[in-house]
């Protein structure tokens, strides 16, 4: 998919962070852009960002887990713009934690948000994208932490193996259609989902937290940047969008020499 203008794409999780990042994107490609979000400060901020790029834009308070909310979001943006062509399930929530120190009810939470949503989403637009015979593309956020196992992640981690599991069979299944599908796996990026308990305008607030986590202005890639890396990956249909080429690479060759090595030991060439 290469053309963008006045197509219609719907963001969910899209009024902060990657979410943000990707709708302006979008908007400066000359989409209509739907942002969809459950925190009304939040979607009121970033409307106003988007219009400093265009004046389609759509602002809508959903909660991905509630497919009868998404089926409604999916009438709006219709009679406001057109139907969706392109749809990015970028909605989640983070929830690590070591297994056996991790409550139900954050797990169901975890898959909840990030795997259902996602599936949601997908239930409700894809038969409206493939019914209009027209290009069309799906992105769902996942994470690094969904291609290589790091650190004490439990459901959040889980979740994004689920998500990378999800898109590549979607994109399976979509293979002879002209609608595809991308999953992102950003490593670290620079997002609110750090500190989800403060609001936008708690600038103090949010000032003293990030001083407890110096590596975000080390590492991290700025949302605007996963952006733009989005458009790119969705124009040169790549099943997978990658936002870092140190660390992850260093963790995806990690992983891929360690499943050829358990390979070579079980099954010897020659």
């Amino acid at each position: 998919m290469q053309d963008f203008a006045n197509k219609t794409a719907f963001v969910t999780g899209g009024a902060s962070g990657v979410g943000l990042g990707i709708a302006k994107a979008l908007a400066k490609a000359g989409a209509n852009v739907a942002i969809g979000d459950i925190q009304q400060n939040r979607l009121n901020a970033a409307e106003q960002q988007l219009k400093e790029i265009t004046d389609r834009v759509l602002p809508l308070k959903v909660d991905t887990t509630d497919i009868e909310a998404l089926a409604t979001a999916a009438k709006d943006i219709t009679s406001t713009f057109s139907p969706v062509s392109v749809l990015c399930n970028n909605a989640g929530i983070g929830g690590g934690g070591v297994i056996l120190e991790t409550s139900d009810e954050k797990w169901r939470r975890v898959m909840e948000v990030n795997v259902w949503g996602p599936l949601n989403g997908i239930r409700v637009f894809l038969p409206a994208m493939l019914a209009s015979g027209d290009e069309g593309h799906i992105v769902n956020t996942a994470s690094f932490s969904g291609i290589q196992g790091h650190h004490s992640q439990g459901p959040y981690g889980t979740s994004k193996f689920a998500a990378v599991g999800l898109s590549e069979f979607l994109r399976n299944d979509l293979a002879e259609t002209k609608v595809s599908a991308s999953v992102l796996c950003p490593h670290v990026v620079d997002t609110p989902i750090f500190y989800p308990d403060l609001r936008p305008d708690e600038k103090a607030a949010i000032a003293e937290r990030r001083k407890t986590m110096p590596w975000l202005e080390q590492i991290a890639v700025s949302p605007d940047t996963v952006g733009e890396q989005v458009l790119a990956g969705i124009r040169n249909d790549e099943l997978y969008i990658f936002c870092d080429g140190t660390d992850s690479r260093e963790m995806l060759q990690t992983r891929c020499n360690d499943m050829l090595a358990a390979m070579d030991r079980q099954f010897p060439i020659g």
